[in-house]
């Protein structure tokens, strides 16, 4: 079996959650390891046990050519051309999210490299910036995965500061201070990269997130959070969920951030279950963004199981972020069912998130604030995390739920499951529960 040090190192992916397969069992496979192999593993079941899989609307999608990508990159909407905006200028920063996010990144790169080359760009005074805003810092390895080998080897790249290196660019409507990194914005040519993904603060992430919170202080990410107050409004639809990216006063005082930083040019990628890009915007960064997110949110429209025994979430391809995929638990679940979490993810749940460790812990005894956890999923009997990449931090943590058992052995998770199942038994299965999304429409006007 593969150590966490042979997958950070970038080996060869190992045995994992795979198990031999037995004649009559029944069995799935899930894509794991994101960013350190993306790898089918194979999960068996007890002989008989029926699965059904809730792919997203999108999954049958094809994934995009190079030669589609580079078209959609030179083709943008609401502004002109790469090449255009950065033909006479010199210097040139990209900002791009981190390894919590899916983005394919690194199948976008070579394209708006190429546009900004025919500009006349010299590749030293191209400045690549780690926009992850309250997250931890990025390393070498993570950013070569992120935008490639070949790019980390010819660019200079940088982690941003929420605390130092920041201008003031003045106050929005909302009464924002405008704190935003000093190297991004004194670039001639600023340029945003990001994935479309559904957020529960902001719609979808990507576009003008790249900014607030991605390059921003943060005192000005912790006034957007706290202090601006979204306005009550119906968040779901004929049993729809309601996907905000107009009728939201955070999400506005984003875009008014981004406006006021002056962003030159943004590219958003759609992706499948695979990390692949199937439909890529470029152009106006709330422009495209809202392209994007119209696209996206057939795409990755899933439908809830019903009436399951065991309900499996694969946390794929956002595993390090594991408690935002916590409600698939609850979709489709008997009251009395067995839910299985699967983080087969080598850097585990990450460590920190300055906004988020705030506010989860208040100070006073770690143990008293781990033992003071409420239970996250009542209506299930047994709720079990396997990953053989497992440590105690991960359970202990304000994140996960205090009910949740943790395995690093597969088939301990197939004997728990028996001795609480029998006879015609319904496993649903969320295969991809880091991009997925339930029924959802978006609240954007026709005309924007």
């Amino acid at each position: 079996m593969p150590t966490r040090r042979d997958f950070l190192a970038g080996a060869a992916a190992g045995a994992g959650g795979a198990q031999p397969r037995r004649r009559g069992a029944s069995a799935i496979e899930l894509r794991t390891h994101e960013w350190f192999g993306d790898r089918l593993e194979r999960f068996e079941f007890p002989p008989g046990w029926r699965i059904s899989v809730q792919h997203m609307k999108g999954h049958l999608a094809r994934p995009l050519t190079p030669d589609q990508i580079r078209q959609a990159v030179e083709s943008p909407v609401g502004t002109r051309p790469l090449r255009e905006i950065a033909a006479g200028k010199k210097t040139v920063t990209i900002a791009f999210d981190d390894l919590t996010r899916p983005t394919p990144t690194y199948e976008i790169v070579p394209h708006v490299l190429a546009e900004l080359r025919a500009a006349g760009i010299r590749d030293e005074n191209i400045l690549f910036i780690a926009a992850y805003g309250c997250h931890y810092q990025m390393n070498a390895l993570e950013v070569a995965k992120k935008l490639g080998e070949e790019t980390v080897r010819g660019h200079p790249w940088i982690n941003h500061n929420i605390w130092e290196n920041l201008v003031d660019l003045g106050t929005t409507q909302a009464g924002n201070q405008i704190l935003v990194n000093t190297y991004y914005v004194k670039a001639d040519v600023k340029i945003t990269l990001s994935g479309a993904k559904a957020h529960w603060l902001a719609g979808y992430g990507g576009g003008p997130k790249l900014i607030l919170p991605g390059v921003c202080g943060m005192k000005t990410i912790r006034y957007m959070h706290e202090t601006i107050k979204r306005a009550p409004r119906p968040m779901m639809k004929d049993g729809v969920q309601i996907l905000r990216l107009w009728e939201n006063e955070q999400r506005q005082d984003i875009i008014e951030t981004a406006r006021k930083v002056g962003v030159d040019f943004s590219v958003q990628t759609v992706y499948n279950q695979d990390r692949r890009p199937v439909h890529v915007v470029a152009g106006d960064i709330v422009t495209a963004h809202h392209q994007a997110a119209r696209y996206a949110v057939n795409h990755l429209w899933t439908d809830y199981a019903r009436d399951a025994d065991v309900v499996v979430v694969n946390a794929y391809p956002k595993g390090g972020q594991l408690h935002e995929h916590l409600s698939w638990g609850a979709r489709g679940l008997k009251d009395g069912g067995s839910v299985v979490f699967i983080n087969q993810h080598p850097m585990g749940l990450f460590a920190w998130h300055y906004l988020e460790e705030a506010r989860l812990n208040r100070g006073g005894s770690y143990f008293a604030q781990r033992d003071a956890r409420k239970p996250r999923l009542p209506q299930a009997r047994q709720v079990l995390l396997y990953s053989q990449y497992l440590q105690r931090r991960e359970l202990d943590g304000p994140y996960l739920p205090p009910e949740a058992a943790g395995l690093r052995s597969w088939s301990e998770v197939v004997e728990r499951l028996r001795r609480e199942h029998k006879g015609d038994v319904h496993v649903a299965v969320y295969p991809y529960a880091g991009m997925q999304h339930g029924p959802a429409v978006l609240d954007l006007p026709d005309n924007v």
